[in-house]
């Protein structure tokens, strides 16, 4: 069994690598590194976000029918090993994860015409939270 990659699948690693050496500041995820709470930090993390559904790669595994690319597994894994290598900061991911599939699975048309655009371009931001009686936010108490 021969486990090296393809020469096509090394050419979209070199595709995303190069991407993200032009998009990120020279020392990302070395010397520099994304802290949420500096709102400059965040603005440009959401910045890179959007640069990201410019290209289309912030859906990757939806269908192509909701906006998505259907890359196979194997692209899906180069992608995001190159994009944890880089520490690249993408705000949001909770929608392209959950959201999004939840809203073409359960949603309305109307649901899908409203929030999948902004899902696939990075330009809505979704969050996730919890909060239950005597728990606040946090689950493990319950």
């Amino acid at each position: 069994m021969d486990f090296h990659w393809s020469q096509d699948e090394e050419d979209f690693r070199q595709e995303v690598r190069a991407f993200l050496q032009a998009e990120l500041p020279e020392g990302w995820g070395m010397t520099q590194f994304w802290d949420p709470d500096d709102d400059s930090q965040f603005e440009f993390a959401h910045e890179f976000t959007k640069k990201l559904g410019q290209k289309n790669w912030l859906a990757v595994a939806w269908p192509k029918e909701y906006g998505g690319l259907e890359w196979p597994f194997w692209k899906q894994f180069i992608f995001n090993e190159e994009l944890a290598t880089a520490d690249a900061p993408i705000v949001g991911r909770n929608a392209t994860r959950f959201l999004g599939p939840s809203i073409f699975r359960y949603g309305t048309e109307e649901q899908i015409q409203q929030h999948i655009p902004g899902i696939l371009s990075g330009e809505t931001i979704w969050c996730q939270g919890y909060s239950e009686p005597n728990a606040g936010s946090d689950l493990a108490s319950l």
